[in-house]
């Protein structure tokens, strides 16, 4: 009897061990790791997500209604999985796009802002047109985007168009797209569009805001498809999909293009723009996904066929010219004849390891296939010990994942899809992160804009650590006067930054002993200086005195007649330690609480900085 129960209390803690391993189910989010959500009574699909900063997850998708046909249809959930009722009715959002019309969203990216803008395509019986939404932070459309928060699009007159991606590009605010203009069941074009954060169509690219990828090799007498795409922070747009003869069997090609921001084609990357590639078995390939690595490289995902004729899944990186294949990665999820394996979804983790998302089975019968392969494009067979998993959704016969992100704060794999007729969640566990390497990096977001000059950065902290590294520079090889700074705290607020200016800034954990990885590194650029004659005539005669200061310092402006004037005082090491606000020509400040020694004080009217200095306080 004691042997029995040694033996299954070690059964036990077997099963947890191997429960903590990577690619093994979150079991603290949702039910077991999994998340199935039904919108209505019809048919739900689930084709991308996105993860907020917060931890929050948004899946979008499209749910079926036998009254208002397909609709758009967004659910944000928190970090455990349970539905966020701070979004829309019970965590969902649906949208009907037009008056009987059929709508699908394939596509969802976040704006710097919180804001979401969400793509696909509104059918309402005579025309096809790409559609995009943008809705606010709790769910409500964003009416002062497009018309009534929607935005419309024929690429072509007379064709069907949709569209399969979407990002925004925060350094300029431009949102661009990819997709299709559709002749019809045989034909399809490519098409890359690029608008205004109002929704209007960008002139500026391409004349129209609109890029039919023609060239020399792309024969109009396929189907095209854009798929995916990146957009790199001078504004070029690498995208990437498939192409196929559909009077030729096997015939599917991947395809990559490069395109200069102003809507003309790379010929830097090709000589017309365009490469197409081969994959394993040269046979059906299609590519779904698209990555862009710091060096300029690219790595697309797909599907490819290989010598037994099945679908496999398959990933491989393009060097900038794209005239060579760097490395590539073709994955069996499952062995057996008959068995297809599409990848949809692609990311990176924090380790630079590569996420492939899809489906593995037959017609009748599919999973959730996760593979996951190592940053040189080996196996990762530290992932379930075979480098996949699967996984079902109880006795729903087809589950397909569509889509894949990484949680930032802990590496782990969010997939999202569909089970039977409902959205379908899976989280599982990522590769943990050496505890000092932990740290994220959080506000300001990654590529603002238009930011004032002086600025508090914050980010996350990491267990163990007893400081951290903070370094800023005008170069992202922070190699021309990088300002580093020890500090206890997980943010600092910086001063005294250039105007029209970008900066790049990292962080990195210590232990007092040991140092961390830094950050890679994000960059933000502040707005351009306008002081006016007005401004300026205004700080005429300005005083602050007495300088030493032991108790009350004044400021007196007596030209002042600005409403939003202020004093903000700072420590030497940028940390804001004072702020008053000017309710007359003459302000008074205690700061008599202060530790003796120098800081930094800045004149602000609204947003700009008109005035700063330097005062002693003595004790």
């Amino acid at each position: 009897m004691t042997k029995s129960i040694f033996t299954l209390f070690f059964s036990f803690l077997s099963f947890l061990l191997m429960a903590q391993n990577a690619g093994s189910l979150d079991l603290g989010f949702g039910t077991g790791g999994k998340v199935i959500t039904s919108i209505s009574a019809g048919a739900d699909k689930a084709y991308a997500t996105v993860i907020q900063p917060d931890g929050k997850i948004i899946v979008a998708g499209y749910t079926s209604s036998t009254i208002t046909g397909k609709d758009f249809a967004c659910v944000r959930y928190n970090a455990n999985g349970t539905l966020d009722n701070s979004f829309g009715v019970s965590g969902i959002v649906t949208t009907d796009l037009q008056i009987g019309s059929d709508d699908i969203a394939y596509s969802i990216t976040l704006q710097t802002d919180g804001k979401l803008l969400v793509a696909g395509y509104s059918d309402n019986g005579s025309n096809k047109s790409a559609a995009i939404v943008r809705y606010k932070t709790n769910g409500t459309v964003d009416s002062t985007f497009g018309t009534n928060g929607k935005v419309f699009t024929d690429f072509e007159p007379s064709k069907q168009d949709e569209i399969k991606v979407i990002k925004f590009h925060a350094l300029t605010g431009k949102i661009i797209v990819g997709g299709a203009s559709i002749s019809s069941t045989t034909i399809s074009k490519p098409v890359v569009a690029r608008y205004n954060s109002n929704g209007t169509p960008d002139t500026t690219f391409n004349h129209t805001g609109i890029r039919l990828l023609w060239v020399t090799n792309l024969d109009y007498q396929y189907l095209f498809s854009v798929e995916d795409l990146s957009v790199q922070s001078n504004g070029k747009i690498y995208a990437a999909g498939w192409r196929d003869f559909p009077s030729m069997s096997w015939s599917a090609d991947y395809w990559a293009a490069k395109i200069n921001s102003d809507g003309t084609m790379d010929n830097t990357f090709s000589s017309d723009g365009v490469v197409t590639f081969n994959g394993t078995f040269n046979g059906n390939d299609k590519a779904y996904s698209l990555l862009l690595k710091s060096n300029n490289n690219i790595v697309i995902g797909g599907s490819s066929y290989i010598g037994d004729l099945y679908y496999r899944y398959n990933a491989f990186e393009v060097n900038s010219t794209a005239n060579s294949v760097v490395s590539s990665y073709t994955k069996t999820i499952s062995s057996g004849f008959g068995v297809n394996e599409i990848a949809y979804g692609l990311a990176e983790d924090l380790n630079g390891k590569l996420v492939l998302a899809g489906s593995t089975g037959t017609t009748s019968n599919k999973s959730f296939g996760i593979t996951r392969a190592n940053a040189d494009f080996t196996n990762d067979a530290t992932f379930n010990g075979t480098g996949y998993t699967t996984t079902t959704f109880g006795s729903n016969a087809l589950s397909e994942a569509f889509d894949v992100a990484i949680q930032q704060d802990d590496n782990k794999i969010v997939a999202v899809g569909y089970t039977g007729n409902d959205f379908a969640i899976a989280r599982y566990l990522g590769t943990t992160i050496p505890q000092l390497d932990s740290l994220r990096l959080l506000t300001p977001a990654d590529l603002s804009v238009n930011l004032d000059t002086f600025q508090t950065l914050d980010w996350s902290t990491a267990p163990g650590a007893t400081q951290y590294q903070f370094s800023i520079d005008v170069s992202s090889n922070f190699n021309v006067n990088p300002t580093t700074t020890l500090l206890s705290n997980s943010s600092i607020t910086v001063t005294q930054l250039a105007y029209n200016t970008t900066y790049f800034w990292r962080v990195r954990a210590t232990d007092g002993t040991n140092f961390g990885n830094w950050t890679t590194p994000w960059q933000f650029k502040t707005k351009a200086k306008v002081v006016t004659a007005v401004k300026n005539r205004q700080i005429e005669n300005m005083s602050i005195y007495p300088n030493p200061v032991k108790n009350i310092l004044t400021v007196s402006m007596p030209n002042l007649v600005e409403k939003n004037a202020r004093l903000i005082l700072f420590s030497v090491n940028g940390v804001s330690v004072k702020e008053a606000v000017f309710t007359s020509s003459q302000l008074s400040v205690d700061v008599a609480d202060l530790p003796a020694g120098a800081y930094i004080y800045q004149i602000k009217f609204n947003d700009d900085i008109v005035k700063t200095g330097v005062i002693d306080v003595a004790k």
